[in-house]
Formats: structure tokens, sequence, C-alpha cells
């Protein structure tokens, strides 16, 4: 017999890490459900297909964040970099010549499908990371937030200015629109999926490590720049991968279409959600997509009750501050924090794991006997 039980941690065994990984499915599954239910109003569809862009956006930026503390405020230039590999490879070959005539030869005869672009945008990202994170990686804390905000300020910069490929600060047109619901919440599967074989596996655990206790995991022999290294190339991975379902969703798009607005929602929905968890990422994503599309129709106006009610422009960023600002105060970790949703066997759950165990009492005289040496040794 199985249930399913909220844990920061994941039981040992074999059966632990294929049960955190079953329910890590179970709640792509769940946003997957909560989508197609929404997916079945016409007027809902697009929003949909954002709601699961922006989940396997929120994933990518948990896979980095949640397992090394860092927070990156970069992680938008990755998206950028996914939907313009992806976006240029998928354009059809007569469509280059018009977009793109100065689009170097090789380049100009590639013609891709739907999965290659999504891989080709995915890989682009993750040289991008693994490029520059030798430097980044070795900074921690502010500074390496900071120098993160740097490498979307420098991307941006570099895809307004690299005009025969990207058509420069103008709109980059003709991208086919690919982007189907199975396409959407079958990648966000896959992603998380990922996220939480890299969470649970050696990896991983080396992360957390280094963001735990940095000194006694080097010390232990951890490589602190490579365990950063792996989590931030994946998440690189991931988000230019959600990069090239947004260019084949919208089929146009500009630098512009990757900057401080999205990488604020991007924040967003991992701080209500829990920006240590994959559970709590995905809750975040469907938490704020809903908040934000109900407050869109308010500013545009609804009718209730036969009463036309119209809310101020811009009232939805506004709620979204608001909300930021509640979470930090009230609860800091998120709504869910670093728990996942895991499977775990009845008996399993009754036996804690060892390490888990409160340590037996002390004998009185043994306790006297540490604590005076404690203060002989205090003395």
């Amino acid at each position: 017999m199985f249930r399913l039980a909220l844990r920061a941690d994941r039981l040992p065994g074999p059966a632990g890490r294929l049960g955190a990984l079953a329910g890590a499915v179970l709640a792509a599954g769940a946003v997957t459900l909560l989508g197609a239910l929404l997916f079945l109003a016409p007027t809902m569809r697009e929003i949909v297909l954002l709601f699961g862009i922006n989940a396997i956006l929120v994933v990518g930026f948990q896979v980095f964040v949640g397992n090394t503390g860092i927070v990156s405020f970069g992680h938008v230039a990755f998206m950028a970099v996914g939907a313009y590999a992806g976006g240029v490879a998928a354009i059809p070959m007569f469509d280059k010549e018009l977009v793109l005539p100065d689009l170097p030869g090789p380049l100009a005869s590639v013609e891709v499908g739907f999965v290659p672009a999504l891989l080709i945008g995915g890989a682009a990202a993750a040289l991008v990371a693994l490029l520059t994170g030798p430097a980044l990686m070795r900074l921690s804390g502010a500074a390496a937030s900071i120098a993160t905000l740097g490498l979307l300020i420098i991307v941006t910069n570099v895809l307004a200015q690299a005009t025969p490929f990207t058509r420069g600060p103008q709109s980059l047109f003709g991208v086919p629109e690919n982007t189907t619901f199975t396409g959407v919440f079958a990648t966000l599967a896959v992603a998380v999926a990922l996220s939480a074989l890299f969470k649970w596996s050696g990896a991983g655990l080396r992360a957390r490590a280094v963001r735990d206790q940095p000194t006694a995991a080097e010390s232990a022999g951890v490589s602190v720049l490579r365990s950063r290294l792996w989590a931030f190339a994946l998440s690189a991975f991931v988000t230019g991968v959600a990069g090239a379902l947004y260019a084949q969703l919208l089929t146009a798009f500009s630098p512009a279409s990757f900057y401080i607005a999205q990488l604020v929602l991007v924040i967003a929905m991992a701080i209500v959600g829990g920006i240590g968890g994959i559970s709590g990422a995905l809750l975040g994503a469907a938490v704020i997509t809903v908040l934000n599309e109900l407050l869109r129709r308010v500013e545009t106006g609804v009718s209730v009750a036969g009463t036309e009610i119209h809310a101020p422009t811009g009232i939805s960023s506004a709620v979204l501050g608001v909300a930021l600002i509640v979470m930090l105060r009230w609860r800091p970790h998120g709504l869910l924090g670093s728990a996942e949703l895991q499977f775990e066997g009845r008996a399993a759950a009754r036996t804690e794991p060892e390490e888990a165990r409160p340590a037996p009492e002390e004998a009185p005289e043994t306790v006297g006997r540490t604590t005076g040496a404690s203060r002989a040794d205090d003395g």
C-alpha cells in the first residue's frame, strides 16, 4: 500500500528515490489536468499554453536556485537564447531569405521541426551557461545574483546588436506556430522528471551541501564550482527549451520580450510556491497565472450581477507586488517551502530513517559528567 506525503527529504534507498520521482510526475500530471480543463474554453487556450510555458520556466529556475541557494536574476537570458536559437532554426528556408537575408549560409539552409527546435534552443542556452558559468559560479550570495543580472543585460544587448542573426531590436517574425497543448505539457512532464532526477541524485546532493555548508562540503572533497555548474547548465537547458516553446507560440518577438517584466513574473511564481521545491514551483505557477488572468479581465471590464466593473489599468502588477510582500513577510519560504509531493509505502512511512530518529536520552550520571567536563573546558 502507498500513500501521498509532503516531505522535504526523501526516504532512503531506491524505493525512496522512485517515490520522489513518481510524486514529482504526479504533480506535473495534476497541473496538466488543470490546464486541460481550462483548455476546453476557447478563450482560455492561449493562456493555458502560456501557463504551461511559465511552469517550465519556474521549474528550470528552481533547478538552479533551489539546489544552490543563489538567486539568479539572469535566467530570462537563457529563455531569450533558446527562443532565438530554436526560432531561427524552425523558420522555413524560403522565409529566412526574406526575414534574415544576411544569415550565414549554413544557418540559412537549416529548417527543423518542433522537437528538434526545442532541443536546439535548450542546447544553445546550456552552452551559454557552460561558457559563462566558470566565472559566475565562483561568486556567492548577492555578488552572484548581481552578476547574473549583468548576464541578462549583456545577452539582451548582444541580441539587439546581432542584426544578421536576430534582426536586431526589431521583431523576429516568420517562426511557425507549432506549440500545442500536448507539446507544452509533455515538455513540462519531461522537465519535471529531469529536475527531480537531478535533485535526488548525487550531483543534487552535492549542490545542496555546498549551499548549506560550503566550507564543510569543500573540506570533504566537493568542488563548489563543479557542483554549481552542473545545476546552472541543466537549469539553462530547461529554460532554453521553454524559450523555444515560447517562440513557436508567439511566432514574433524581440529582445525586449525577455527582460525585467518576464523576470519578475518568474521570481514571483517561485517565491509564492516555494523556491526550494518542484511541487512549490508548479503550485506558484498555477496561483500566479490564475491571479494574473482574473485581474487582467477585471482591468478590461467584467459584468457582475448586471454591473460593469472596471479596475484601474496596472492593478494586476500592483496586486502581484502586494502578494510578494505578504508572502515574504508572513511565509518567506512559500506555500510549500522545500516540501515535495512523494509516494511512500505505509510500512516505510512508519519507519523513520535512522538519522531522523531522536537520540536516546543519556543516563543522569552521564549527563552530569558531560556537563562537568564541558564546564571544565569552558573554564
